[in-house]
């Protein structure tokens, strides 16, 4: 429950808005309702071939910038756009509108890593980009037709769905659908070549790569912790009492590592079996675009082993920049040589 004003929130970016992440039913089961066609399992399979070719586009790329064993960021010329220009694709923002996003993006997510006047700002700039591409006369090409933001606003025109709404929707459909995917791309290669004899099986049995990315999703979900909730009536968790109005903050990676669930917890073995990990969250929350994110990372993992068999770290992981002090974690930079 977090329509209650005054809320807890966990970025000084965060509005009191009606966001998909913070409705409660029937209001959340309406709008996930009209997103919902978008994700479906036909849907994203629709997709896989426009992410096969945004995946060897930017593979080219890097594979040419890191000829001559040169390092090359997997994080700012693989992972990041490969996550926006398929979340653009599927909410249907024209190539010229989408330079800003990701920026502004990042600033909203920010925590501690920036100003509070910095992040609200870029939350501000964000959500005025938006407003833009749904609303503006002068912006009339923005949107594709028969793309998800052109179908809410269509629900939006025949009354389906509120403009704050619409707005709200809009925001946090591209910043949790492009930050989170990026974000569990490059960690999932770091820890691929940070455990050399996991990449070694993965190149030598490509019928890993689906339980690879499960325990991708598992030993370092991006998103720490969940949503803050208010419990909504007193509720027994083990000897804890959560008393109604008091806010829950559940911890998606430690039930990751639960030793009750996963044997060797802490151990990244591509070979388990997967189990069931809280990357994606759970109930009616569960994050709407697991079925897309499952399809890039296993399309990207799997063209790196293909095509770059020989991918290693160009920097001790220990020396990876990890900054914290954002709501989605990792490293934010990710030297490789491509070397074959």
């Amino acid at each position: 429950m977090l329509t209650t004003p005054g809320g807890p929130r966990w970025t000084l970016a965060d509005r009191d808005e009606p966001s998909l992440l913070g409705l409660d039913p029937p209001d959340h089961t309406r709008v996930r309702r009209l997103c919902a066609p978008a994700f479906r399992r036909d849907s994203v399979d629709g997709l896989a071939p426009s992410v096969g070719r945004h995946v060897h586009r930017l593979l080219k790329a890097l594979l040419s910038a890191g000829d001559g064993r040169r390092p090359v960021d997997l994080h700012s010329m693989f992972a990041l756009p490969l996550a926006e220009a398929v979340l653009c694709d599927v909410l249907g923002v024209s190539s010229g509108h989408r330079a800003p996003l990701a920026e502004w993006a990042r600033r909203k997510l920010s925590l501690t890593s920036l100003p509070p006047g910095q992040a609200r700002a870029g939350h501000e700039a964000l959500r005025t980009h938006c407003a833009g591409l749904l609303f503006s006369p002068s912006d009339a090409d923005a949107l594709v037709p028969g793309g998800l933001l052109h179908r809410l606003r269509d629900a939006h025109v025949s009354g389906l769905l509120s403009r704050p709404e619409l707005l709200a929707t809009t925001v946090n459909l591209f910043v949790a659908g492009h930050a989170t995917t990026a974000a569990t791309l490059t960690n999932g290669v770091l820890a691929l070549l940070n455990h050399p004899d996991q990449w070694q099986a993965l190149r030598a049995d490509r019928s890993l790569l689906g339980p690879a990315v499960e325990e991708i999703l598992r030993f370092d979900t991006i998103a720490d912790v969940g949503l803050p909730r208010l419990a909504v009536a007193d509720v027994a968790i083990g000897p804890t009492t959560i008393r109604a109005g008091e806010a829950v903050v559940p911890s998606h990676a430690h039930a990751g590592r639960d030793p009750a669930v996963f044997d060797r917890p802490d151990s990244f073995d591509i070979t388990r079996a997967p189990g069931p990990h809280l990357a994606f969250g759970h109930g009616p929350h569960r994050c709407i675009g697991a079925g897309l994110a499952f399809l890039e990372l296993r399309t990207a993992i799997g063209a790196l082993v293909d095509h770059a068999p020989a991918l290693r770290l160009a920097e001790p992981a220990i020396a990876l920049p990890f900054p914290g002090g954002s709501l989605i974690g990792g490293v934010t930079r990710l030297p490789l040589f491509v070397g074959r």
